[in-house]
């Protein structure tokens, strides 16, 4: 059998060879890097742009600039999908954690907050972020893979393959998305003897922009009373913040600030969604109300997001310049998509869509929302 073939097989049956495990994970991006492999994924995939690459950012200059690179270390207990025990920290704020075992399971953030099945019954039981290193049989669905040399990953043999994207990976999006989107090719490292994978570098342009690595890793049975769901003492869980669907009339009563909407929109453009989130101090969610217009066949669409002045800006979103996105590379797939911003009244106005012209007409008509229900009748 040749070295891919033994390869091969070793991720076929890694399933059953690496679990249940215990192991430590430690996952790296480069920031800049990431977006522009990203920005190449949704060219090349989806025939469009994200919109996040570095040369469409626009900051206010007042901010500190994020580091190139950051990093998170796990640890992870895994029997099965369903009984696993996921601790990391390194991105947020202290600690974070996640257990499951069966239909039980909690889910803290020393962040933002905990919830567990009986809080969080609508959003359904978590998935462990990491699962697929133990059974990486994916990764032939997403790639062509060349064996390489062996090499010793966490104190393992290993061996070293090299990974180049499929040109379409519908089906396997979930691993390309946990190995880096938009990479030329991802240097693989699959435990000799397992099948585990141990070693995963995506790289653009010979750079690498993702890696996710296991520094620590041992097979065998573990003890029931680590997949036990327990909260840290005196934390009390919640359901996650979601934004709550109202009529545009009750949109004024539910949010801490003056609500604007357009008073015309285009003939055939209908109000597709009004939503409103509640503000929350844990974790820290300011009050929002969103509004979406559509056209009439549906092809085109304006958002208009609304908050109190003065809140924490979010120049994470990129907002784009007008007129001034790159495109000479990106063919005609590009579709543009601009942003107007304004204060009214104390509120904070977004509004965003393709078509500039029609959000300074919308930005233009903003006026304060009805606070009635429509009547039939003249």
């Amino acid at each position: 059998m040749t070295a891919l073939g033994e390869i091969l097989e070793l991720l076929h049956d890694a399933g059953e060879r690496s679990r249940p495990a215990r192991l430590t994970v430690v996952e790296w991006a480069h920031g800049p890097r990431s977006a522009a492999a990203f920005d190449r994924f949704m060219a090349e995939r989806h025939g469009r742009r994200s919109g996040v690459g570095a040369a469409q950012i626009v900051r206010s200059g007042t901010e500190t600039p994020p580091p190139d690179g950051t990093s998170r270390t796990t640890t992870l207990a895994f029997e099965s999908p369903a009984r696993y025990r996921e601790e990391s920290a390194g991105v947020q704020a202290g600690t974070r954690y996640q257990v499951r075992d069966g239909e039980r399971w909690v889910s803290w953030d020393g962040d933002w907050g905990a919830v567990t099945n009986e809080t969080e019954q609508e959003g359904g039981p978590p998935s462990s972020s990491y699962a697929f290193l133990l059974d990486p049989i994916a990764i032939v669905g997403g790639y062509r893979l060349e064996a390489a040399d062996e090499v010793e990953i966490a104190g393992r043999p290993a061996r070293r393959l090299r990974a180049v994207p499929r040109p379409s990976v519908e089906g396997a999006t979930a691993v390309v998305f946990s190995l880096g989107p938009g990479a030329d090719a991802i240097e693989l490292a699959v435990d000799a003897e397992r099948g585990a994978l141990l070693r995963a570098e995506a790289r653009l342009g010979g750079e690498a922009f993702h890696r996710v690595e296991v520094t620590d890793i041992a097979f065998g049975p573990i003890p029931a009373q680590t997949f036990q769901p327990s909260l840290p003492a005196g934390v009390v869980p919640s359901g996650w913040p979601r934004p709550e669907r109202l009529p545009l009339h009750e949109l004024q009563g539910a949010a801490p600030f003056a609500v604007l909407t357009p008073a015309r929109v285009p003939e055939g453009w209908r109000l597709a969604e009004s939503l409103v989130t509640a503000a929350r101090t844990r974790p820290a969610v300011e009050a929002e109300v969103s509004l979406m217009y559509v056209s009439a066949d549906g092809a085109y669409a304006v958002g208009i997001s609304e908050r109190a002045s003065g809140g924490v800006p979010r120049d994470w979103l990129d907002w784009t310049r007008d007129g001034d996105v790159e495109t000479a590379d990106a063919g005609e797939h590009v579709a543009p998509r601009h942003h107007v911003r304004l204060e009214r009244d104390g509120t904070l106005v977004e509004l965003s869509g393709a078509d500039l012209v029609l959000l300074r007409d919308l930005a233009r008509e903003l006026g304060p929302a009805p606070i009635e229900a429509p009547r039939l009748g003249p």
